[in-house]
């Protein structure tokens, strides 16, 4: 990320500073014991801050472990909170994310929600299958959404990584025959980068830094609307988006998910073939609604 950035939006519906009073309690709870990074708007300029200096000199990283130490980075011009995948005192990932990208294309069509809500519902039913049934979906604040789930304790990267290709690989083969996805589905990014490459992951509900949409959780992303996202609305919300964090407050356990990658890694096919069976019988098609092709019951959260 570049260290001087040009918001697309200069000022949210909401002053930052009421906003994050607002929302600053629930944020707390995914910045709490964790590095973060601050993305600082000052005029029409941002700028990302990973460390600050101390009374004696010294740079260190940032932690937030309460909503006044939170108020006090907005008030200095904080807009855009980021927290690290792992917690400060480890290098393993206790916060498992997969990225669903959308392109140009797929945000400008009619039916690109559609297909991107059947993918993210493709995305959960693998972390269902791997033990991680209190996950989430919410909207990156941009072009994309993210499946989240927290682990009961902290896993290696060596495990994360062929965990994401085994989730691609999936659902990949579990929509390639979807006329909807063979039309749009390159244009659609299912990855990892955010948990392997960037390690840091934008707080629920904080704000874009560039396009000033809170990172808002989701139900369903075929019914997402940006007019969700707009910071007023979210407070109106609030209650709504509490109820929809909740299971990211309930930790999953790992084995099954261990178990899961280790027999990807030593080359059982059978689980992709598992897996898609247990996706498209999840994903309906045909006449249960005609104009979708989806089994809509199936895709509520």
């Amino acid at each position: 990320m570049p260290r001087k950035l040009v918001p697309m939006v200069l000022k949210p519906s909401v002053r930052p500073l009421k906003y994050y009073d607002i929302v600053g309690d629930l944020m707390i709870n995914f910045l709490m014991n964790r590095r973060v990074a601050i993305i600082r708007q000052v005029n029409d300029t941002a700028t990302l801050m990973t460390r600050i200096r101390h009374e004696d000199g010294s740079k260190l990283p940032i932690i937030i472990n309460n909503k006044d130490e939170l108020i006090r980075y907005v008030k200095a011009g904080g807009i855009d909170f980021m927290a690290s995948v792992s917690t400060a005192l480890s290098k393993g990932i206790d916060m498992v994310i997969i990225d669903v990208k959308g392109g140009k294309k797929v945000w400008m069509v009619d039916r690109g929600l559609e297909l991107m809500d059947l993918i993210v519902t493709a995305v959960r039913t693998v972390f269902e299958y791997v033990g991680l049934m209190n996950n989430a979906v919410i909207f990156d604040g941009m072009n994309g959404f993210k499946v989240i789930a927290s682990l009961s304790k902290d896993v290696d990267d060596n495990y994360m990584k062929p965990f994401v290709d085994l989730v691609s690989e999936t659902v990949n083969r579990s929509l390639k025959s979807l006329d909807l996805f063979k039309a749009y589905g390159n244009d659609v990014i299912i990855g990892g980068n955010t948990m392997l490459k960037v390690k840091m992951y934008r707080v629920p509900l904080s704000l874009h830094w560039s396009t000033k949409l809170s990172a808002i959780p989701l139900a369903r992303v075929y019914d997402f609307l940006t007019l969700y996202a707009d910071p007023s609305n979210v407070i109106r919300r609030l209650e709504t988006n509490r109820r929809l964090l909740e299971p990211l407050l309930n930790r999953n356990p790992v084995d099954k998910l261990i178990d899961t990658v280790n027999r990807w890694v030593n080359n059982d096919y059978s689980l992709v073939y598992y897996i898609k069976g247990i996706i498209r019988d999840r994903i309906k098609y045909g006449n249960i609604d005609a104009k979708l092709g989806i089994d809509r019951e199936n895709l509520k959260t």
